[in-house]
Formats: C-alpha cells, sequence, structure tokens
C-alpha cells in the first residue's frame, strides 16, 4: 500500500519561517522534499519544504503529528 498525501488537510504546527507557523490548509502535489499547500484562507498555492517544519496531517481520517524531516522521500517509495 503506497501512503500519498495528495488530499489530506495539514495545518503547520512549527516551520522556520514563523509566518508560516499556524496556517492550514490542502496538500495538492508532493515531491520528495516538497509539499505544495492550498491555504484554507487565501486559496493560494503555496512551497513549504517537509524538513523545515513540524506538521499536523489528517490521512484517512486520523490525525499525526511528525517532523517533516521523517517525510523526505520519494511518494512512490514510501511504502506502509
Amino acid at each position: 500500500m503506497m501512503i500519498d498525501y495528495i488530499g489530506s488537510r495539514i495545518r503547520i504546527l512549527y516551520y522556520t519561517d514563523p509566518g508560516l507557523a499556524l496556517k492550514k490548509g490542502e496538500i495538492v502535489f508532493e515531491t520528495e522534499r516538497t509539499f505544495l499547500v492550498k491555504l484554507s484562507i487565501s486559496n493560494r498555492v503555496i512551497t513549504i519544504f517537509k524538513s523545515n517544519g513540524v506538521f499536523e496531517i489528517t490521512f484517512k481520517g486520523k490525525r499525526f503529528i511528525i517532523g517533516g524531516h521523517k517525510l523526505v522521500s520519494k511518494p512512490w517509495k514510501r511504502v506502509r
């Protein structure tokens, strides 16, 4: 089973840029090192580097808090 975060809800709990902390949105695309997130409030799409933050991700109805450095991998290589 592959884990695909596209379409999952994300909340940025901590980020190296404090202006992005506590932003919420939906993951619209994922690469090895980044998420593209459509922000809930402005509908703007931003690029988030996974390794620079701590995230709360709602995936298949469950919430997970995870350090972004643990998510740095190619999506198709992530097997659960």
